[in-house]
């Protein structure tokens, strides 16, 4: 416990009278004061201008302690001024606004920031401020920074499908394309479902758009557009414990791979998925309905994220090698991407 306290003000009263008298030493106004003898010197060096004046001297301490809370962008306005361009402008997460910074200004400390300080200066100057439109740039949009909670609901358990621990170690690896990680977004409105589906090497996603989110539409969409893939690309699929893919063994039987499942309530293990809806969700809020959007705006949105830097891969865009797919049934309209890396176009 700290039990030292800062000079107040009646204290450098005492000091100012005391410190012009003769044969008065700084040690006998320490003793005076209960203060150590370097308290003592320290203040008046620190805090004298043109002689030592108490009222002067304690606005400067004042001021000093104040300037001593600011945060590093508030020292530094230029600094700030970067972050909320990188932030407004290209619509990047802090993590990749602090990596940007670094490689714009290598050798300028002063310029240096990260993420979590962004993360900080950011929901300050909400509740400071009001700076709602900060807020408004980040993924989840919160207005306070939230932890997680565990949720308890009961869930029919099928004692057929593979857990995730039973996966290939060459899946678990990433190294390996065709090792895929899938999962539902839900309209406000439950008028429309959006299947993301992301590859576990290099972490291109792309977009089904569904117009129901039942077992049935889910597996034939999964089917029509997993078999119009180039034939063993697919290897793996990882999956959530949702009722829609409930007909796995039939996409198993139909694609010939492999799907497995995640624990309930561990969303960490299928965790490039859940990143990768995360970025979806920014351009699809869960309080806004996204029915009207057609193909070509949910193609759009893949675009984006996919050209976004990824940290995992160097600060590279997942825009390696692309293949476009076009299917079409009676009630669906689908378009799908593939991104197959260069090194192992022919190992798939």
């Amino acid at each position: 416990m700290r039990l030292y306290t800062q000079l107040q003000c009646e204290e450098r009263i005492v000091i100012k009278k005391m410190y012009y008298q003769k044969n008065i030493s700084l040690r006998k106004i320490a003793r005076i004061l209960g203060r150590s003898p370097s308290t003592i010197s320290r203040e008046i060096r620190r805090n004298a201008t043109h002689g030592y004046n108490e009222y002067e001297a304690h606005a400067k301490a004042c001021q000093r302690r104040k300037d001593a809370k600011k945060t590093k962008c508030e020292k530094n306005p230029k600094l700030f001024h970067e972050v909320e361009k990188i932030l407004v402008e290209k619509k990047y997460s802090p993590e990749i606004v602090a990596h940007t910074l670094k490689t714009k200004y290598p050798d300028t400390k002063a310029m240096h920031l990260s993420h979590e300080t962004i993360y900080q200066e950011i929901y300050k100057r909400y509740h400071r401020d009001g700076r709602k439109d900060l807020v408004e740039v980040l993924f989840f949009r919160r207005k306070k920074r939230q932890k997680r909670a565990n949720m308890n609901k009961n869930r029919f358990v099928d004692y057929e499908k593979k857990n995730i621990r039973q996966r290939s170690e060459r899946a678990n690896s990433r190294q390996e394309v065709g090792h895929l990680e899938g999962d539902l977004i839900e309209s406000a409105k439950k008028d429309a479902y959006l299947l993301t589906l992301v590859d576990r090497c290099s972490n291109y996603s792309w977009a089904l758009p569904l117009p129901s989110k039942d077992a049935q539409t889910v597996t034939r969409a999964l089917i029509e557009i997993l078999t119009e893939m180039p034939q063993g690309f697919v290897k793996t699929i990882t999956l959530d414990n949702g009722k829609e893919f409930a007909h796995h063994r039939r996409i198993e039987e139909e694609i010939k791979c492999s799907i497995y499942f995640a624990d309930p309530y561990a969303a960490w293990q299928r965790g490039i998925n859940e990143n990768t809806n995360r970025m979806y969700r920014y351009f699809l809020p869960k309080k806004k309905s996204f029915a009207h959007l057609t193909d070509e705006d949910i193609e759009a949105i893949s675009e984006m994220i996919n050209a976004r830097p990824r940290k995992s891969k160097g600060w590279k865009s997942s825009y390696v090698f692309t293949r476009t797919f076009k299917c079409c049934t009676s009630n669906l309209k689908l378009r799908v991407v593939i991104c197959i890396t260069p090194k192992r176009i022919c190992k798939y």
